[in-house]
This record gives structure tokens, C-alpha cells and sequence, in this order.
């Protein structure tokens, strides 16, 4: 592995060793600097900060924080090191901007995990995430990788990562891929009316096709717009031939030879799941003005906030199903603890015709209000022509304590008690 710098912040000579000679005897290349004061100046030299004991007036949070408000130093990952395993510890952390938080005591191993599964997150995104212009004006830049997802089925994931997707490629025709990783029963090339000779399965068995990225491209179907579709397995069966580890490789890959990629995560959730929400810049959550629906959306994020990788990139889209207004927008964000970002109007049949003919709204329909909307929310979820992410606006309104402080504060004791009332 080629070395990579890491700058580690450490007033303990003991414990800055033994970080020291865990990570550089797996390739890092690691600087020792006892003194935040000195420290700071350099954290834009390397790829990874590390803050663990700080010594004086300033707090491992403050140097965390300092960091994340320095223009400069926003695209560099920080993992700090809580010196216990106290939960509010790990949460001060996170909401002064931590990428991951370790406590101690841990082990070599999971110290070289850690870092390594950031590094490999912010370099996919080392073109991606916010530039300094000479005058010192953060300017948004746009996301690559984009994850779709629903807990509840039916409520047109789908239906937004297809159109989401197809709106991308008719900005770079043969640039963008939809990868289908629902993988029992995915329905992406049904939505587009295209029939894969070869799927993910295919891919998986291809050990050259997922290192090697115009090889894999090979294994995808191109549509007549210019999209092309990675489609999953032809069956059930098929599905467990599909590594977490594969997961990773497959779209890391595919980031060298396509400019974006939106993947239709389904609404099953497991290791596959989270590795694409990982991999991703966003993670788009569609949810329909319903009780279940939002119950589902609510543990969805309540489980994610406590891995806390997930929360500070994530938004929401209310996509309305329904004729009738009976949960209105306001009562949908109490109920999720965070504001909506975007919102699909009802259609009676816009949505069901392009199902049915494999046509997504944006093409069949490209001057109705639901294209218009679907048009906008792919350029709002990539940050293109001007919009940016909500992620990249306020990481700290949207991170995982503050989400979860808020539902302390505001939340009823049930979804449907706030929903139904009045």
C-alpha cells in the first residue's frame, strides 16, 4: 500500500507511539505534533487527521471543531479518539464535525480499519467535496455517488433513482450509471424497459471486471438515452452471490470510468445496504405521507444514527402517493426529526405510465410538473447548476447528535400521536 500521511495530534508521547506504530507499520506515513497551535497550520499537508489527547486550554472537541470551521481544512477526514467509552463523549465529537470517533481501549486492528475505510471515502470524493476559490469563497462542487433508499417498499425508490439517474444522463450521455443493488427482486431495467444480458451476478464472478474499469463497463446495458443500467440478478437465488466486500470494489470501480452513479438500494437493509451508504456522497430516504411509512423512516434513522456515518449526508424526500393532504409536510419532518429537502407532487397516472411502458417521467413527460421536480432533485442531490446539497450546506444541523437531540425535545411519544392529532 503507498504511504499516506496522517497528521496525529497527541500531548501523550505513549499513546502518539503506540497510534504511531500501528499505522505506520501497515504503509502510513505518520506526524507526531503535540501542540494544536502547531498543528493546525498542517492539517492541509495530509489526507487524515487523527485527534486524540490534547493538552491545555483547548479540548479535543475545540481542535475538532476549529478544523471543521476552517475552510481550508474542510475536505480533510478528522477521527478523534475518546479516552472513554462514554456515549456523550462520542457525541460532543460528532457534533463539532468528526468523521468517526474511537474510544479507547482499542485494538490495532480496528484503529487500521478505521482509517483505512476513511481514507478510502474521502479519496472517491477528493474531486467532489467543497474547493477554496483564490478569494477564500467555498464553492460547492458535484457529488458522484448517490444512494436511494426506502425501509417500506412502495413508496418509489425506484421511481426516484431511475429518473434522478436519467435526468443526470441527459446532462452526460454515456457518463452516468443506475446500479440496481435491490438484489432479490430489483425492478431498475423494468423501469427502463431495457433487458441485461449480464447483472451484478456476472460481475461478481468476473474478478478482473471488478478491478478493472472499462472491462466492467462492459457489463452494463446502455439505454437509448445514454444511461447505462447495472442490473440486478435475474433471480432470488442470485442475490447472495453478492459480497458486501464486492459492494465496495464494484463501485469504486465504477468511479473510474463514470463521471456519476445513483444506486437504487431497495428497501431491504443489510451489510450490501450500508457499504453503498458509505460509498455514497448522499443518501436520498423517499417516504410517502404515511404512519408506517414514517414509523419505518424513524428506526431507519434512529439505527444509522448510532453508527453516526450515515445521518450528516442523508436527505429526504416526501414523495405524495395520495390524493388527499392527510399528513401534512410539517407533521412528515416532526415525525422524522429533520426538514424534508424535496417533494413530489401526486399524479394519477404520470407515475403508473411510465412504469408500465419503461419510460421514465422525465423522458416521457419532460414538461410536466412532476419532471420539472424530479429534474431539480437530481441536480440538488449531485450540486450541480448552482445547487447545493443540504449536506454540504450545514453538516452540523444535519448531524446524527443533533438530529437525535432534536427528537428529544420535540418528538411525541409516538409517530402517530403527532400525526393524528387534531
Amino acid at each position: 500500500m503507498p504511504a499516506s500521511t496522517i497528521l496525529l495530534i497527541d500531548a501523550d508521547p505513549a499513546f502518539a507511539e503506540t497510534i504511531s506504530k500501528a499505522l505506520t507499520s501497515v504503509g502510513y506515513s505518520v506526524t507526531v505534533s503535540p501542540d494544536p497551535a502547531e498543528a493546525l497550520p498542517k492539517v492541509s499537508d495530509h489526507r487524515l487527521v487523527i485527534v486524540d489527547v490534547i493538552a491545555g486550554e483547548r479540548t479535543g472537541v475545540d481542535v475538532c471543531r476549529e478544523i471543521r470551521e476552517t475552510p481550508s481544512m474542510a475536505s480533510i477526514p478528522v477521527l478523534c479518539v475518546g479516552q472513554t467509552d462514554d456515549v456523550e463523549d462520542r457525541i460532543r465529537f460528532l457534533e463539532a464535525g468528526a468523521d468517526d470517533v474511537m474510544a479507547r481501549p482499542f485494538d490495532a486492528r480496528e484503529l487500521e480499519a478505521r482509517v483505512q475505510a476513511l481514507m478510502l471515502r474521502f479519496q472517491r470524493s477528493k474531486d467532489i467535496g467543497a474547493v477554496i476559490s483564490p478569494d477564500g469563497v467555498m464553492v460547492a462542487q458535484v457529488r458522484r455517488t448517490i444512494a436511494v433508499h426506502s425501509p417500506k417498499g412502495g413508496v418509489g425508490t425506484s421511481t426516484v433513482a431511475t429518473n434522478i439517474a436519467m435526468a443526470a444522463a441527459q446532462r452526460k450521455p454515456d457518463r452516468v450509471v443506475v446500479v440496481d443493488l435491490d438484489l432479490q427482486f430489483g425492478q431498475v431495467a423494468t423501469y427502463l424497459n431495457v433487458e441485461p444480458r449480464q447483472t451484478l451476478a456476472d460481475v461478481v464472478r468476473d474478478e478482473a471486471a471488478m478491478r478493472e474499469p472499462e472491462l466492467l463497463r462492459t457489463y452494463a446495458t446502455k439505454h437509448d438515452s445514454g444511461l447505462h443500467v447495472l442490473g440486478a440478478p435475474h433471480g432470488p437465488e442470485q442475490a447472495e452471490l453478492i459480497t458486501p466486500d464486492h459492494v465496495d470494489k464494484i463501485l469504486s470501480t465504477l468511479l473510474e470510468t463514470y463521471d456519476q452513479i445513483v444506486i437504487d438500494t431497495g428497501s431491504w437493509l443489510d451489510e450490501r445496504t450500508l457499504r453503498a451508504f458509505e460509498n455514497a456522497e448522499n443518501v436520498v430516504f423517499v417516504v410517502n405521507p404515511e404512519v408506517a411509512t414514517l414509523k419505518a423512516v424513524n428506526l431507519l434513522v434512529e439505527y444509522l444514527n448510532e453508527a453516526g456515518t450515515v445521518a450528516a449526508k442523508s436527505m429526504f424526500v416526501l414523495n405524495n402517493l395520495f390524493s388527499r393532504e392527510i399528513v401534512k409536510p410539517r407533521d412528515v419532518e416532526q415525525a422524522l426529526g429533520s426538514k424534508v429537502d424535496a417533494e413530489l407532487p401526486y399524479d394519477p397516472f404520470l407515475y403508473l405510465k411510465a412504469v408500465n411502458e419503461g419510460n421514465p417521467v422525465v423522458l416521457g413527460a419532460p414538461r410536466s410538473e412532476v419532471a420539472e421536480r424530479m429534474t431539480r432533485l437530481s441536480d440538488l442531490v449531485f450540486g450541480v447548476n448552482g445547487n447545493v446539497p443540504p449536506t454540504a450546506q450545514s453538516n452540523a444541523d444535519r448531524g446524527p447528535s443533533s438530529r437525535r437531540r432534536d427528537r428529544r425535545l420535540s418528538r411525541p411519544t409516538s409517530v402517530s400521536d403527532r400525526i393524528w392529532v387534531g
